[in-house]
Formats: C-alpha cells, structure tokens, sequence
C-alpha cells in the first residue's frame, strides 16, 4: 500500500511540474500518465448524457444514486470505509454558459483558490469552497450547463494524489 501511495503522489507531483511550468492556461492530458506503470488497476467510467469518461480506482465502489443524494449527482464512488469519495454533479440551468460564466459563478458562490486548466482538451477550473475539506473541477457541457467533480477529503495527501489521477483522466466519451 505504501508504494502504491508513493507513486501516486510521485505522478500527481509530476502534474503539478507540467502545470507550473506551462506559461499559459496549463494542461493535462491522460496520455502523459503513464498509469500502468502504477501497478495500479482501475475501471473506465463513462457519463453517457454529458459524454465524458474518467478512470477510477478498483479500491472505489461504484455506489448507487440514492435518494438522499442530490438530485444532481450523477456518479458516486467512495472506499469501502467511506472515508474518501468522487462524485461527479451535472447541474442543469445554465444553458448557453461559458467558462467564463462559470468561474464568474464559482467566484460569487464563495469558491476558493479557482485555476483554469485544458484538461484532455476541456476548459476546465478547480476550486475550493473555505471550510470544507473537498476540491471541485468543474467545465461546461456541450450545452452550456455544468458537470463538476468532487474530491473528498484532500486534507489526506494520498487521496489527493489520488484526485489528481483520476482528474487528469476525466475527458470527451472516446
């Protein structure tokens, strides 16, 4: 379990370096994660309304939708402990939006820290909300309403590294 942490971090500290040294808006491309290098075996998920897929790690359940979810979540995976989660929202209502729209939006609603970044081609923003203990990478669909990634809790260094692998896959349905 510990070499499996130290190279995950290893590859998110190599995700950071491509993005610090960019001089424009960073990007990440899954092609440049060398995953099977790991020895980490993970599953392909794909959102069919919003036509987006992301790699997950085989440690993570894939959960159902419940009803005590919000409405908008459309994907949900968690440990088996429930210590750590990624859940992906599709939040409607904002037709026509662009990214601009939604970084504007991110910074009204108290969203911290907000970074654009080309993530596998999307114009994407991370951010955070002060006080709780998640990361956002949110983009706009094809019909300008949002999908946004959630990763909890990134206070854990190896869950955020793990954050960052499974946000540096999340691309356009192949």
């Amino acid at each position: 379990m510990k070499k499996i942490l130290v190279t995950l971090v290893s590859i998110a500290l190599l995700l950071m370096l491509s993005c610090a040294l960019a001089e424009e808006v960073p990007a990440i491309n899954w092609e440049d994660v060398h995953i099977e290098d790991t020895g980490i075996e993970g599953s392909w998920y794909t959102l069919n309304a919003v036509a987006v897929q992301f790699w997950v790690p085989d440690l993570f359940e894939n959960k159902d939708i419940t009803e005590d979810d919000d409405e908008s979540m459309v994907a949900k995976f968690e440990l088996p402990d429930g210590t750590a989660g990624i859940y992906a929202q599709y939040i409607e209502g904002f037709e026509g939006a662009t990214i601009d729209d939604l970084v504007a939006s991110i910074e009204s609603n108290n969203g911290k820290d907000a970074e654009r970044c080309t993530l596998n081609g999307l114009d994407t923003v991370s951010y955070s909300i002060q006080d709780v203990d998640a990361v956002y990478v949110a983009f706009v669909t094809e019909s300008g309403n949002y999908l946004q990634f959630i990763f909890t809790p990134v206070s854990d260094e190896g869950f955020a590294a793990v954050a960052q692998l499974v946000t540096a896959s999340i691309m356009p349905e192949e």
